[in-house]
């Protein structure tokens, strides 16, 4: 099914309750401790790729919890811990971030939305650099379950050009959100076959969870420029070798 961008939202808009103008939520490691010392940035533009200075940041409280008041506008939403403590500086290796999968936002003159983010762990600055696109208006969306059916946040959706899944993936996609929804944005139409894991370099590990839209040709979707895809579900399972 090929979506219009121009007909609705890529993520439907977060609850909106009670409250001042803004967003609020749970920011948490992967292991779901709260990600207390993190903040939530808030930028006008994703332009830049969601670097430099934000035009509004809120600290996590202790319980991972934050409030971030925002005049009404539409914003690009991300969240970042840094090892060394600070509020601003480039990416390094230990730090973590997300990317809120609903962007952009909109904020209104009443009422808060809600957004919680999956801290994923910065291993390098290459995997932030290359492979994983922000934005754009070519792209796959969907949702991450396990077998039992539950949202899968945190994962990564891989895509090659080919159903050949031994090498390193050509494109990642930013994690998924706490319900499962990612969205992978790509440079260009072509065909694209998909798999879906909790790391994104080298082999899956033993028992990692991993799964692949389809087997061999099952699992690639042709895409058109300017188009974003639904593709539905992809379950992840233990990996097996």
């Amino acid at each position: 099914m090929l979506v219009c961008l121009a007909c609705q939202p890529l993520q439907p808009q977060p609850v909106l309750r009670s409250g001042p103008p803004g967003v609020s939520g749970q920011v948490t490691a992967t292991g779901g401790a709260p990600a207390a010392g993190a903040y939530v940035y808030a930028y006008l533009s994703n332009r830049n790729g969601l670097r430099g200075p934000a035009d509004f940041a809120v600290r996590v409280e202790a319980d991972g919890s934050y409030l971030l008041e925002l005049p009404p506008d539409s914003y690009h939403l991300v969240a970042r811990w840094r090892a060394m403590g600070a509020d601003t500086g480039p990416p390094r290796s230990g730090d973590a971030w997300a990317l809120f999968s609903g962007n952009p936002l909109t904020i209104g003159t009443e009422g808060t939305r809600h957004a919680d983010f999956i801290l994923q762990p910065l291993t390098n600055q290459r995997s932030m650099r290359q492979g994983s696109l922000t934005s754009g208006n070519t792209g796959i969306r969907g949702q991450l379950i396990n077998s039992a059916g539950a949202p899968v946040g945190g994962a990564f959706v891989l895509a090659y050009p080919g159903p050949d899944y031994q090498h390193s993936p050509d494109w990642t996609s930013l994690p998924a959100d706490s319900n499962g929804h990612f969205i992978l944005y790509l440079p260009g139409a072509g065909r694209y076959c998909l798999a879906a894991r909790t790391g994104t370099r080298s082999q899956p590990r033993e028992n990692e969870p991993y799964g692949r839209l389809g087997d061999g040709a099952a699992g690639c979707r042709t895409l058109g420029s300017g188009e974003i895809l639904d593709i539905g579900t992809i379950t992840l399972q233990p990996y097996r070798r």
